[in-house]
């Protein structure tokens, strides 16, 4: 099937960037929901808690997720996963400074992977305030055919930097869902126990990626206080099921770059970040 006529294909969206939802997002980070207020400078992928997308029950597919076919191409693959992607930050998004946002489909690939069938779509989102681009980002979705359980992907890739620094957590059930909940995903991975093993194969709920990466920037900041992260690049290279152990890496690699990891508790990659950061803003 040729996706020729979905390239290029666009959409775009307003939010207010209430302060609200940024708080209930430092409460998620295990920060302090109170010191947002009006002007409060959004950290790094904050704006993925916005923009959500108010598609009724009835636009839902099986699996949680609208049903392609309108902004995004009807891939008839199953199985769809956030595979990885880069930002730019070229400004501060401010809480109460209404911002704007347009998508575009860049790309739609099709391979055949060591799984079967895949299908890539990149999209880019550009999102402005006060008439300026604050965010360029590029994501990157991955469609798969169908699995049967017990045939679940795994992490195979070995850590492949010697760290200066490691952090460990593991994320709960009550932090995907509250994580769910404020970016509006329905997508049952993330909840739904039997669909997840019946359905799609995994042995446990699926830890999402965004928010790994919202871990692994964490971590980051909570190391090189002070400073500002212009551009970021990510993959996710395997799963992080629901209770197991994240370890992050990161390693300084020259004066204004940083590598994060993210491994399973055996010690295999899930997610690779690369970072380069200022002192400051350029405002």
């Amino acid at each position: 099937m040729s996706y020729d006529d979905w390239i290029g294909k666009t959409k775009s969206s307003s939010d207010t960037m209430a302060p609200e939802q940024l708080r209930k997002l430092e409460a998620l980070m295990n920060r302090d929901p109170n010191s947002v207020t009006d002007g409060t400078i959004l950290p790094h992928c904050a704006h993925w808690v916005y923009f959500s997308d108010a598609i009724p029950n009835s636009s839902l597919g099986i699996d949680g997720h609208a049903v392609n076919g309108d902004f995004l191409p009807p891939i008839d693959l199953p199985k769809r996963m956030w595979a990885g992607g880069s930002l730019e930050f070229r400004k501060p998004l401010k809480a109460g400074s209404p911002a704007d946002k347009k998508s575009t489909i860049i790309s739609v690939d099709e391979k055949e992977g060591k799984t079967g069938k895949q299908c890539f779509v990149t999209i880019r989102h550009q999102v402005s305030s006060s008439g300026a681009i604050a965010v360029d980002e590029t994501q990157k979705l991955v469609y798969r055919e169908g699995s049967e359980e017990g045939a679940h992907p795994i992490r195979t890739e070995p850590l492949d930097i010697d760290p200066d620094w490691t952090k460990t957590t593991k994320p709960g059930n009550v932090q995907l869902f509250r994580f769910s909940a404020l970016t509006f995903n329905s997508h049952r991975i993330h909840y739904d126990l039997d669909y997840v093993r019946k359905l799609e194969g995994y042995p446990n709920l699926v830890v999402q990626a965004p928010f790994i990466l919202l871990l692994l920037i964490d971590a980051f900041k909570n190391k090189n206080d002070g400073k500002v992260i212009e551009h970021l690049e990510y993959k996710a290279t395997g799963p992080i099921y629901l209770d197991e152990q994240i370890t992050i890496y990161g390693k300084s690699v020259d004066n204004h770059k940083t590598e994060l990891r993210a491994c399973g508790p055996e010690g295999k990659i899930a997610m690779k970040a690369s970072i380069k950061w200022i002192y400051s803003w350029n405002t």
